[in-house]
């Protein structure tokens, strides 16, 4: 009986194919509207031990129409909002944009919420999920990163060089968001958005000053900070002003800026 409830849902979907100058959403929204379908989709979930488990066989042997299977499922079950959007995502990683898209235009939850539980469900794919949050939901873009990263700190660096990329007018409110919410991890935030703006020597300069401020008070980044400012001959009255506007003693940041600066302040 599963099989044939599973053979009989897939075939109405696939019967109502994209027409010409419709959107996906469109689409999507014409098949939800469809009672059968959401019936045909609870039996579905009826037959099996939990929803989750439903969706991914459904999305395992379809993933074509990853779309339209989260849209139903999010129609006959708001309430388990995460469950579907986990389960979708553990099943088709490669779809996260589509699935935020779909979960966005349902207003199921908060965006930072939405983002986070995609990254929970697959980290590896945190940068997409990311990405996509902030395309659907760009009032938010800053809660966004702010959750995103602090779901998966370790990501933080491909997170933030993925948004820069996509974004490159809001590098240093990535950048300034990213080190403020995981500063552990902020030397290597700034490696890595350093790589997106090579040729751009005074972005360069800016993001160096900026991170310094942002972490002066965090040891093991400000040593790696000022080796970087001046390697690319930022003055040490710069780097020593920034440092301390971030908190850091004149004292402290004069023993960073000596074992740096050797060379040019004898």
């Amino acid at each position: 009986m599963k099989v044939i409830l599973t053979v009989t849902l897939c075939t109405m979907l696939c019967s109502q194919p994209l027409i010409a100058g419709q959107s996906n959403k469109e689409s999507v929204s014409n098949l939800v509207q469809n009672p059968q379908l959401v019936q045909f989709f609870k039996r579905q979930v009826a037959g099996s031990s939990s929803l989750g488990n439903a969706l991914k066989g459904l999305l395992d042997r379809y993933p074509q129409r990853t779309t339209e299977f989260v849209s139903i499922a999010l129609t006959a079950y708001p309430d388990q909002y995460k469950e579907i959007i986990s389960a979708s995502v553990s099943a088709q990683p490669m779809f996260v944009d589509e699935i935020i898209m779909v979960a966005t235009d349902y207003q199921v939850s908060s965006p930072g919420d939405l983002v986070e539980i995609a990254i929970n469900a697959e980290p590896s794919y945190a940068g997409a999920a990311t990405s996509a949050a902030c395309k659907y939901n760009p009032d938010y873009f800053n809660e966004i990163v702010r959750r995103a990263v602090t779901a998966e700190p370790d990501s933080a660096d491909q997170i933030a060089q993925k948004l820069v990329t996509a974004y490159p007018s809001k590098t240093m409110e990535i950048l300034i968001t990213t080190i403020k919410e995981v500063p552990y991890v902020g030397k290597y935030v700034l490696d890595a958005l350093l790589a997106t703006v090579s040729h751009d020597d005074e972005k360069s300069e800016d993001m160096i000053i900026i991170s310094i401020e942002q972490l002066a008070q965090y040891p093991d980044a400000i040593g790696r900070l000022v080796e970087l400012a001046q390697q690319r001959d930022i003055a040490a009255e710069i780097i020593e002003e920034s440092a301390i506007k971030g908190g850091l003693s004149q004292e402290a940041i004069a023993a960073v800026i000596n074992e740096h600066y050797q060379n040019e302040l004898n």
